[in-house]
């Protein structure tokens, strides 16, 4: 079905219809998963106990199963919820996302993460969503953070992992090489789509003796492997923020060199290989969206973490307290603005740069971010969203629901 379709190389448009409903995930299931994650988080994800939920059955009106296939090059999806369980005093959804309408997902906020290193604050995510065999997956992953410095070999490193990792495509080996044993990488891309999201945290500082650096990397790796005798493709993006300080050679003093990386949760998809379309993922990537109150309530909680650790921190290890508060603020801020209601210039230009399109959602309240690409977008009464091209296009009549096509907002 479609071919694969490597960086760089033309394109063509992969039909994917899916009907409403699905198996679960299967348990065995594999998770990219950085080193940092503590066991504990692991085994909680594994056992279900932060599973990612539906809508509330009070929303689901008249579902009916679909009749007929969707239209050429139309995709069917439903809104999923990633929930924070354990991050207050009541299980809360974080963030909202479009999958498949048969998929199902698993996994949520992660608490406990990275605790030992000076940038962490305490939360991460880690879900992903599948296909009803398990085979077709798309995964948020944690984050993650490092230091180097070239005169301690490894010492003093405020319990972050000691790398000499310089560059995001570096770091997307590094992962690929401890999350995914024996695959190959195919490609590399930058990803500077993404990077412009994080651009008001780069800075160049000249201090006495030196300078302090920060700056925003971000890039895209496709592999290859093979999972219980099924070849597959993934591509995993992330976007990294690296702050340098260097201090230059004086008073018979060698030069030094302090980096920070931290690495914000990026976005895998995978497919069986000829099944994985870049367009469909991207389409998958933009709907991420922070819900308003776990906003708020998580905007609170960095507060608190950025007063103890800038309070405690001194010399280097400010250095990372400081780079860790930008990130958490930036993370916070980043997802926070997609939910938000902006002017119309600044919504516009927004949605320019993310490719989007925004909707009034009379299914779910608000408004409701969809890929552009698609010529119309419809909601059908069981809540689930038809993206397509066809002018000609009828829910009723092609999949047995009935339907309403969404408005732009203006």
């Amino acid at each position: 079905m479609g071919c694969i379709r490597f960086f760089g190389f033309g394109l063509t448009a992969l039909a994917a219809a899916c009907s409403g409903g699905g198996d679960s995930v299967e348990e065995g299931v594999q998770d990219m998963m950085p080193a940092q994650i503590a066991t504990a988080d692991v085994q909680q994800i594994e056992n279900g106990e932060q599973s990612a939920s539906t809508p509330a059955s009070g929303q689901t009106r008249g579902r009916q199963a679909s009749v007929k296939a969707l239209p050429d090059g139309a995709v069917r999806v439903k809104r999923i919820e990633i929930i924070d369980r354990h991050g207050f005093e009541k299980p809360m959804a974080a963030m909202t996302m479009l999958v498949p309408a048969d998929w199902q997902g698993k996994g949520g906020i992660v608490w406990g993460h990275n605790t030992n290193c000076g940038a962490g604050s305490g939360y991460t995510t880690d879900f992903y969503a599948a296909s009803p065999d398990g085979l077709s997956r798309a995964h948020l992953f944690p984050s993650y953070t490092w230091v180097w410095n070239n005169f301690s070999g490894g010492a003093g490193a405020g319990g972050c992992p000691f790398l000499q990792i310089r560059n995001v495509e570096g770091y997307l080996n590094y992962l690929v090489s401890q999350t995914r044993g024996g695959a190959r990488v195919l490609d590399f891309r930058p990803r500077p789509d993404i990077a412009a999201t994080y651009k008001q945290l780069e800075s160049n500082m000249p201090m006495a003796g030196g300078e302090m650096r920060s700056w925003v990397e971000s890039g895209e790796v496709l592999i290859a492997y093979n999972e219980n005798g099924t070849e597959l493709r993934e591509s995993i993006a992330a976007a990294v923020v690296f702050n340098m300080t260097i201090q230059h050679a004086s008073m018979g003093m060698p030069a030094s060199e302090i980096i920070t990386g931290a690495a914000m949760p990026g976005f895998a998809m995978r497919a069986p290989s000829g099944q994985l379309d870049f367009e469909f993922t991207e389409m998958l990537r933009k709907t991420i969206r922070q819900t308003p109150e776990w906003s708020q309530r998580i905007a609170r909680h960095n507060s608190k973490i950025a007063q103890t650790n800038l309070k405690g921190a001194r010399d280097r290890s400010r250095i990372i307290a400081q780079t860790g508060e930008e990130i958490r603020q930036i993370q916070s801020d980043t997802w926070r603005t997609q939910s938000e209601s902006f002017d119309r210039m600044s919504r516009e230009t927004s949605e320019s740069i993310r490719g989007v399109e925004t909707y009034n959602d009379p299914y779910y309240g608000g408004t409701v971010e969809l890929d552009h690409t698609y010529d119309s977008a419809w909601q059908l009464n069981d809540g689930t969203y038809v993206l397509t091209n066809d002018t000609m296009f009828e829910p009723f009549r092609d999949l047995g629901v009935d339907g309403q096509r969404l408005k732009a907002v203006e």
